[in-house]
């Protein structure tokens, strides 16, 4: 069975370094994913959480990480000027989510891709995706790694 999962910055920096909490949960978790759609948005919130935290030589390898995928057509970087319009307004249907903190542009946007490719799976620890309803008509997000 081929599953489509759009990625979350978070998990991808858990995925990405072994020292961090949660990291074999979601090494694991990708082995079950067959196809891994990484929003440009997220690719840059991610290389920026590397590099202040890791430093530049540990953000190109993540980069390299991704590119790698990215050529052998496990993971997809798609553009996302097509998604922009449903992106802001689901970010703006959640301007008050989270005690007014909303839920922010890229994951506004992961939401728009998960419309998109027709999944309801978001490779992410961020539990606040429970919040969000999908654009797919299915009832909720499912978690991964959480909820394999």
């Amino acid at each position: 069975m081929s599953l489509i999962a759009i990625a979350d910055t978070n998990a991808l920096y858990r995925l990405l370094d072994p020292k961090l909490t949660g990291h074999e949960v979601h090494r694991k978790a990708l082995t079950f994913i067959s196809h891994l759609v990484i929003s440009p948005m997220v690719l840059a919130e991610l290389d920026y959480l590397i590099a202040t935290r890791a430093g530049a030589e540990k953000a190109v390898v993540a980069a390299r990480f991704v590119e790698r995928n990215v050529a052998t057509r496990r993971f997809e970087v798609p553009p996302v000027s097509d998604h922009l319009s449903a992106a802001v307004a689901v970010a703006e249907g959640y301007k008050d989510a989270d005690g007014g903190k909303s839920i922010g542009l890229t994951d506004a946007m992961n939401v728009a891709l998960a419309a998109a490719y027709r999944t309801e799976a978001m490779f992410t620890s961020d539990l606040h995706f429970r919040m969000i309803r999908p654009l797919t008509g299915h009832k909720a997000f499912r978690l991964l790694p959480e909820e394999l």
